[in-house]
C-alpha cells in the first residue's frame, strides 16, 4: 500500500511541476496581466477538459473606439460571468479582454449566464461600433482548440499597447457649479450664440455649385463652452445630467432674447423667410416663456423649428407627444437630434413623427454591417429622404454617401462656408 501511495504522488508532482505548455512565450515582453495569463493558461491546458476561452476583441473597434466606458462595460460583464464559472478576466495590451472559465455543462448550457451566450450579448452592445466581417469575439474549449487559442496569446504578446482615450476628469465641485451659474446670470447671450445653416444639395456634376446650393435653415444654438469661467467646469458640462440642467436655464434666457429680438423687428431672427431653428428640453418646449415667443413669432411672420435630442425625447414619451403637439399648433417643425449610428440601430426616431431627423455623420456609416444599413434604410423608407439631415457633413466621403441615398440636407462647419462663400456678391461677381 505504502509503495502504491509513493507512486501516485510522484506521478502528481511530476505532473505538477512540468513545464507549462507553450501558450504566448515571450517571456520578457509580457505585462503583468499577460503573465497571469500565461500562468493561468498553462493551468488549464494540463486539465483543458471542460474549460473555454473567450476574448472580446476591443481592439477590432472603429476609431475612435475603444473609449474608456467600453472597457467598464465589459470588464463587468465578464467578470459577472467568471465569478459564476470558476474564472478569470485578463486584460491585454491592445486592449482585449480574455475570460479563462469553465465551460457549461448539461445543466449550464441552458442557463441564461451561460458563457457560450456572451458573444451574442457583446456583440448587441459593441456591433455598431465593430467593422462589418470582423468578428467581436473569439470562443476556444481548450480540449479542442487549444492550438489556435495559443497562437493568439503569441500573437498579442508582440503588439503596442492601445490608444485608449484617457478618462475624463471628474472634478465636478460646489465652486465649479457656481461660476457657471453667475456666467450664465450674466453673459450676454449675443456672447453665448452659434449659428449654423443647413444646406439643400442638390445633383448634378455638371451644374455650378452656385445653383445647387440652397439654405434650408438657420441654426441657433448656445455654446456651454463659452461659460468656462472656472477650471472645473469642464467636468460639469461632461455630466449629461448637468449639461441639461444648464440647458434647461438657458432655454429661458434664449426665448426671451429671440422674442425681444422679433418684437424690436431685429435682424437675429428675421433671415430673408429662412426658418430659424432653436435647440430646446421638452420643458422649455411647453414653458409660458416659449407661448410668448410663439405669438411675437406669428406676429412677425417668421417661421421656427424646434430641435429636440433624441435622448431626452425617448426618456419621456409622453411630454415628448404633448411638446410634439403644440409645436404643430404653432406651426413650428420638430426635428430631432443626436442620432448617431448607434442610436439609429437601437432606437426607432420615426415612431416620434418628426418633420426632421438629423443623422450624425460618422465613418461608421460606410461599414456594410447589415443592422446599421437596414436600421437606415428602415428609416429613409418611414421619413423619405428630404426629411433626414446628414449633420456634421464636413467632408466629400459624407457628401458622397449622403448622395448616393438620396440624402439633399446638410449641416456642416465646411458647407457653411461653402454656402456663405457662394451667395456673397463678390464671389458671385467674380
Amino acid at each position: 500500500m505504502n509503495v502504491a501511495l509513493n507512486v501516485a504522488l510522484n506521478v502528481a508532482l511530476n505532473v505538477a511541476l512540468a513545464p507549462a505548455p507553450q501558450a504566448a512565450r515571450s517571456g520578457a515582453h509580457l505585462t503583468a496581466a499577460e503573465q497571469l495569463l500565461e500562468d493561468a493558461t498553462a493551468r488549464a491546458l494540463r486539465q483543458p477538459s471542460g474549460r473555454l476561452a473567450l476574448v472580446l476583441h476591443l481592439s477590432r473597434l472603429r476609431p475612435p473606439s475603444p473609449r474608456p466606458h467600453h472597457g467598464r462595460i465589459a470588464r463587468a460583464l465578464l467578470e459577472d460571468t467568471a465569478q459564476r464559472h470558476d474564472g478569470q478576466v485578463f486584460p491585454m495590451r491592445n486592449g482585449d479582454l480574455v475570460l479563462l472559465c469553465a465551460s457549461a455543462n448539461a445543466a449550464m448550457a441552458a442557463a441564461a449566464d451561460a458563457p457560450a451566450l456572451l458573444p451574442d450579448t457583446l456583440a448587441q452592445i459593441y456591433g455598431a461600433d465593430a467593422p462589418a466581417g470582423d468578428a467581436l469575439t473569439s470562443l476556444w474549449r481548450l480540449d479542442h482548440d487549444s492550438a489556435t487559442y495559443q497562437r493568439y496569446l503569441a500573437d498579442r504578446a508582440n503588439t503596442t499597447p492601445a490608444a485608449v482615450l484617457p478618462e475624463p476628469a471628474q472634478s465636478t465641485t460646489p465652486a465649479a457649479l457656481q461660476a457657471l451659474e453667475d456666467a450664465l446670470a450674466t453673459t450676454a447671450v449675443p456672447n453665448l450664440l452659434g449659428v449654423q445653416t443647413a444646406i439643400i444639395l442638390r445633383g448634378g456634376k455638371h451644374v455650378p455649385l452656385t445653383a445647387r446650393l440652397a439654405p434650408l435653415f438657420r441654426e441657433l444654438t448656445f455654446s456651454l463652452a463659452a461659460l468656462h469661467t472656472h477650471q472645473d467646469t469642464a467636468a460639469v458640462i461632461a455630466d449629461p445630467y448637468l449639461f441639461r440642467h444648464f440647458a434647461a436655464r438657458l432655454d429661458a434666457r434664449m426665448l426671451a432674447y429671440l422674442t425681444q429680438d422679433l418684437t424690436d423687428g431685429g435682424a437675429l431672427c428675421r433671415t430673408a423667410g429662412l426658418p430659424v431653428h432653436l435647440n430646446l428640453t421638452l420643458e422649455g418646449v411647453v414653458s409660458p416663456a416659449f407661448a410668448r415667443l410663439v405669438r411675437a413669432a406669428r406676429k412677425a411672420q417668421v417661421k421656427f423649428g424646434v430641435e429636440i435630442s433624441l435622448m431626452e425625447a425617448a426618456a419621456d414619451l409622453q411630454l415628448t407627444g404633448y411638446a410634439r403637439d403644440l409645436l404643430r399648433m404653432a406651426g413650428f417643425t420638430l426635428a430631432l437630434d443626436g442620432i448617431d449610428h448607434a442610436a439609429l440601430r437601437l432606437t426607432a426616431p420615426a415612431k416620434l413623427a418628426p418633420d426632421y431627423v438629423k443623422l450624425i455623420w460618422s465613418t461608421h456609416l460606410l461599414d456594410a454591417n447589415p443592422a446599421t444599413t437596414t436600421a437606415f434604410q428602415r428609416l429613409r423608407d418611414q421619413l423619405g429622404p428630404d426629411r433626414i439631415v446628414l449633420a456634421r457633413a464636413d467632408s466629400e466621403q459624407a457628401l458622397i454617401w449622403g448622395q448616393s441615398h438620396g440624402i439633399t440636407r446638410y449641416q456642416g462647419h465646411f458647407l457653411d462656408r461653402v454656402l456663405t462663400a457662394c451667395t456673397s456678391p463678390s464671389r458671385l461677381d467674380a
